[in-house]
């Protein structure tokens, strides 16, 4: 888990610099060794301030910010031959390290093909770079679940794993584009390509009984459970006590021994109550932090620096996202699972309801490209939360096979009325086959913002200062010091 950077030239000038200070700007996502590589020289050092020190001038340069969170985490650049790669991110399946994957990439002469078989046949959750012979190759998993972000300016490409550090090299926003999941570039001096490998399909609707999706989703949730859990001794779960945690919560209790289910909220908040009822259903061990005001007021500003966005809706949601990732480290887990990605599978969001009145095709439509901006709308911002407080974010529901399936189903496996209060039928039919209390299955869904009580909290804060939440944010937004 780290930060990894590049940038090239497009004319030839020394970048080297650039590169250090797009590897500065990103300490907090690793700050236990700093490598760098120009494909000539690979230099690995634990003060960051001593790559300024270096005298060594090249085109093209890749870096890495490394923290050590799990035990299978290694310093990069790594090198073998004529290639350097640096790779964020985990391997599921098959169960190979991150020193592997150059080796695997190199077993023939044909290093896109190669990279384009990676990207279709490992699972896993990754970014990487390669440079080879003055080019850099990029891919992102198909799902886009580590972030990585790329720009094209005046004098050079550059690539980085938060927005900031490339607005560091003087790029507007605007310029500044999340790396399409599932894609691979070749970039050069001379150009880039970008072209799709394996992406998420609209799929045809099968025609399927509830039973027979049941028992496929079951089947598909818990191998992505189960790959995602491999080597780790303990993990927590940001468990709220609705569906998809609880669903989450009750496989892996069969995967790892030591899993703590942890929730927070503000003082009073119904999660907090909900949680911790149903976490003595479940039969694992909870933990829940209360909060005030003033802790929302304090870490309004932490999170909009960290997911790099004045959208008040991403802040109110990530606010608790914070505290979970906070209380995670604290309690010696720096693995957590989440249950995003279920409601744009699944049909959980009650938008979709104005969808199911307009028709099937409405919803299904929905759906898909609601999953195919997952990466941008919600894994972005919550795993840079995480990784800066040095914690793993897992999200078994985004999982490529599983979500191919899920969009396959049919609408009404999902909604069953334009009026329907709970949604998500049948992943409510799931938590009744795997043994969950009718007060899960049953339970209508309550957005994290609104359950944890932050929304309210925020609209008060507004109302102190004579806004509303949106001009509120604006405004912390623009006074935030980016770059100390």
């Amino acid at each position: 888990m780290g930060a990894l950077v590049a940038i090239i030239s497009k004319h030839g000038d020394n970048v080297v610099q650039e590169a250090i200070k797009m590897l500065k700007a990103l300490k907090h996502r690793g700050a236990d060794l700093h490598g760098m590589s120009t494909g000539r020289e690979t230099i690995i050092t634990r003060d960051i301030n001593e790559l300024s020190r270096l005298h060594v001038e090249s085109n093209i340069a890749l870096g890495y910010n490394f923290n050590r969170s799990l035990l299978d985490d290694i310093p990069q650049p790594i090198e073998a031959k004529d290639l350097t790669m640096i790779f964020d991110g985990k391997i599921f399946s098959p169960r190979i390290d991150k020193g592997e994957v150059i080796h695997l990439i190199m077993q023939n002469g044909d290093i896109e093909g190669s990279i384009k078989n990676f990207i279709r046949k490992v699972r896993g959750s990754f970014s990487f770079i390669i440079l080879k012979d003055n080019k850099l190759f990029v891919g992102r998993d198909p799902m886009g679940t580590t972030p990585l972000y790329f720009c094209e300016g005046e004098k050079f490409y550059a690539l980085a794993s938060e927005r900031k550090a490339l607005w560091l090299l003087g790029v507007e926003n605007e310029r500044v584009k999340s790396f399409p999941p599932g894609n691979l570039a070749e970039m050069s001096s001379g150009g880039m390509r970008i072209q799709p490998v394996k992406v998420l399909e609209r799929e045809k609707i099968r025609e399927i009984d509830e039973d027979e999706a049941v028992k496929k989703i079951h089947s598909l949730l818990f191998r992505s459970v189960k790959e995602r859990s491999v080597g780790l001794n303990r993990v927590s779960i940001a468990f709220s006590g609705g569906l998809d945690s609880s669903i989450i919560a009750t496989m892996i209790g069969k995967c790892v021994k030591d899993v703590l289910l942890i929730s927070v909220g503000l003082e009073g908040s119904r999660d907090l109550e909900d949680a911790e009822r149903i976490s003595r259903e479940i039969g694992l061990p909870f933990r829940a932090e209360t909060y005030t005001i003033s802790d929302v007021e304090e870490t309004l500003p932490k999170v909009l620096w960290l997911i790099e966005e004045a959208n008040a809706l991403r802040a109110a949601i990530c606010i608790p996202e914070f505290w979970l990732a906070e209380k995670s480290f604290k309690m010696g887990y720096r693995a957590i699972f989440s249950g995003q990605g279920s409601d744009e599978l699944f049909a959980g969001y009650h938008k979709y309801l104005r969808s199911y009145s307009e028709s099937f095709s409405a919803v299904e439509e929905n759906l898909y490209y609601d999953t195919l901006r997952l990466h941008e709308n919600s894994l972005e911002p919550k795993e840079k939360i995480y990784t800066f407080h040095n914690v793993e974010v897992r999200f078994p529901y985004v999982d490529y096979d599983l979500a191919s399936f899920a969009l396959s189903l049919p609408v009404t496996l999902k909604i069953s009325s334009s009026n329907d209060p709970l949604r998500k039928r049948i992943l409510r039919k799931l938590a009744e086959y795997i043994g969950l209390p009718l007060e899960v299955y049953l339970k209508p869904k309550k957005a994290i913002q609104y359950g944890t009580g932050v929304s309210q909290a925020l609209r008060k804060i507004a109302k102190k200062n004579g806004l509303n939440v949106q001009s509120l944010i604006n405004q912390v937004f623009k006074g935030i010091e980016w770059f100390k």
